[in-house]
């Protein structure tokens, strides 16, 4: 009986006390809070705890520790002079989060003279960061680094950073958006940087993922999981977009222009969008002009040396100073490379460039090979200053060769390819476009000129199955231009329908007609749905930075870009994030349309129409429409981009 009795107080004592440590469990627990920042506030009470009781300076933000699920606002609208560095790590379930609340600009962050960076995280991990306009660092715009350890997931979306120098530039590792490690021992894991307009900058780089100035260090210290999309990069010194010792890479569908400005080379030579000391990356669907360099390279995409399994897929490399794509090779052995279904058009302006790398170019130095590459289904439009190949190859293979096949070269200059007999060629398309006289094309392989297709193909062994045509032309501009894809009463009758149907969104044709006048005009019906971050989604935030580098180069032709937005609800907060939406969009050279919101659901895959003065659809793309095939059937209408009406503030 006794025992029992002690048995029984024992059970409730071990009860007791298991409640008393789940109960100081949960008190250490932290509970996750969101703070709230308005620098133009003058709220007697800033515990940060409320939008009536904000923190006021980024003193108050720095100085605080945050902690997994916790959220930081800023108020739209507000400006914050100082660095943003806030501290703490988020956890892989609770990220930290930093954003904007209310409506109107997004909130400012506008780094002091002789601050290094405008906002900051170093030895930090797990943070969602979006929503903010950051300026006037010296060295970067956001730099996020560290010297030890993996730092997983840092995601940033819908930043605008621009306006950053001030002093001298001193490395690769500066720039307006440079993710990159401090040391050999840290390295990134989850790098998402989505949606980020990044321009002017004295310093190198528009954005960089990797790096760090300390040699080959083995594959298991490159940070992985990499992904760079839908952002917009111009006014660079250097490099536009690049992956630096990254394994499982991705830039896909951003735009990069006016990069590789230094006037003279100090540092190396810079292209648009490329990687180096890359593992299983993709460069594709992405849009690179206007490139060049002080020295060598001013391309538009890069597969450069130590690579592996990379490729550079349908993408637009176009008025380029330098090549379209390159394959390189050098000190190292770049294995497995892909060119697949990409177009390039008036490159290598440089009449130096033009000689030295034509449009694809294949080469090799200091020892460096490579071993496989397959350049396959791309289109060259080569109208190049004086005669010079399309495509070069002088690089060493070793192991396995390369394969040139099924791509179209449409030619201004007779001489179409020179390359080694490392690289084999079959089932290609070449046409000569000539004005004056009648030439037959020159093609040099191994060590031998070749006058004629005929002779090349016959004593070469190489183009079995190639075709070889001339056309004559009358103006070098529109020489090669392809054929509309389809006839434009065609056009007439399905737009009409669609007009018709409530897919639109719109309320009535008069909206319309209102807003297209009597211009050559791109009318784009996009999706406003919102996502779980209050974000525009990515579908038509895609098309849109696709739109506004088209809008970019000819609005001064003439071209109006006219863009409505449909949602699937009336909800007042949706309204309210969209108009959000286009307001960080900093799109102010297009016409946006107030579609009428329904209770139904809005299909987003966008619908894009050409339409003339005359109100004709010229050209139409259901789905999301490529830079290339935007690009050129406006070029075929309204003639070559109005380059020099491009600045250095978004349009």
């Amino acid at each position: 009986m006794y025992s029992g009795i002690l048995m029984g107080i024992t059970f409730v004592c071990m009860l007791l006390s298991a409640i008393s440590c789940s109960a100081r469990t949960a008190q250490r627990a932290p509970r996750a809070v969101t703070y709230f920042v308005d620098c133009s506030s003058d709220a007697q009470k800033n515990d940060g705890l409320s939008a009536d009781s904000p923190w006021t300076t980024l003193e108050q933000v720095d100085g605080h520790a945050f902690a997994a699920g916790d959220v930081v606002r800023f108020k739209r609208g507000s400006v914050c002079h100082g660095t943003l560095w806030p501290k703490g790590s988020g956890s892989e379930s609770a990220p930290i989060r930093m954003t904007a609340y209310g409506t109107g600009l997004r909130p400012k962050i506008v780094a002091e003279f002789g601050s290094d960076a405008s906002l900051k995280l170093y030895n930090q991990k797990y943070w969602n960061i979006d929503s903010l306009d950051l300026s006037g660092g010296n060295t970067y715009g956001v730099f996020i680094s560290g010297d030890k350890g993996i730092l997983h997931h840092i995601h940033l979306a819908n930043l605008l950073v621009h306006d950053v120098g001030g002093v001298e530039m001193k490395n690769k590792e500066s720039g307006l958006v440079v993710i990159s490690p401090g040391t050999v021992d840290q390295h990134f894991d989850d790098v998402l940087v989505d949606g980020v307009t990044a321009y002017n900058t004295q310093q190198w780089v528009g954005i960089l993922v990797g790096g760090g100035n300390f040699g080959f260090p083995p594959e298991n210290t490159w940070s992985t999981h990499v992904t760079i999309r839908d952002s917009v990069v111009h006014g660079v010194q250097g490099d536009g977009i690049v992956l630096f010792r990254v394994r499982d890479g991705r830039i896909a569908s951003n735009v990069a222009w006016n990069t590789g400005m230094q006037m003279t080379a100090s540092m190396g030579t810079p292209n648009a969008i490329w990687t180096w000391m890359c593992r299983d990356c993709i460069v594709e669907q992405n849009e690179a002009f206007l490139t060049d360099s002080p020295g060598i390279d001013g391309g538009a995409f890069d597969i450069d040396y130590g690579n592996t399994n990379n490729s550079v897929v349908d993408n637009y490399g176009h008025d380029t100073q330098g090549y379209c794509i390159a394959v390189f090779g050098a000190g190292f052995v770049t294995h497995q490379s892909e060119v697949r279904g990409n177009t390039c058009m008036n490159n290598a302006r440089s009449p130096r460039m033009a000689q030295y790398q034509g449009a694809i170019f294949v080469h090799t130095w200091n020892g460096g090979a490579l071993d496989g590459v397959v350049i396959e289904g791309n289109t060259v439009y080569w109208n190049p200053p004086g005669t010079a190949p399309a495509i070069l190859n002088d690089a060493v293979f070793q192991d396995e060769n390369g394969i040139f096949k099924n791509n179209r070269i449409y030619s201004t200059s007779p001489w179409m390819i020179t390359s080694n007999r490392s690289l084999h060629f079959e089932g290609n398309q070449y046409s000569l476009h000539s004005h004056g006289g009648v030439l037959n094309g020159r093609w040099s392989y191994g060590d031998r000129m070749f006058q004629g297709f005929a002779d090349y193909q016959a004593h070469s062994g190489q183009d079995a199955g190639s075709t070889f045509r001339q056309v004559a032309a009358t103006n070098t501009d529109l020489a090669f231009w392809p054929e509309a894809s389809a006839g434009t009463q065609q056009l007439d009758t399905t737009y009409h329908a669609l007009l018709s149907q409530p897919l639109t969104d719109l309320e009535g044709r008069a909206m319309l007609h209102q807003h297209l006048g009597s211009k050559w005009t791109m009318y784009a019906m996009l999706s406003g749905e919102i996502d779980a971050n209050g974000l525009l989604n990515e579908t038509s935030r895609r098309q849109l930075a696709i739109l506004k580098s088209l809008t970019v180069q000819f609005h001064g032709n003439g071209l109006e870009t006219v863009i409505a937005l449909h949602r699937s609800t009336k909800n007042a907060s949706v309204k309210e994030y969209l108009g959000n939406a286009i307001s960080d969009l900093g799109f102010n050279s297009a016409t946006f349309v107030a579609a009428q919101a329904t209770d139904g659901n809005a299909s987003e895959e966008p619908l894009i129409l050409f339409l003339s003065p005359e109100d004709h659809v010229i050209e139409a793309w259901r789905g999301v429409a490529g830079a290339a095939d935007l690009g050129i059937a406006v070029r075929q209408k309204l003639g070559n981009p109005a380059y020099s009406q491009i600045g250095e503030t978004e349009p």
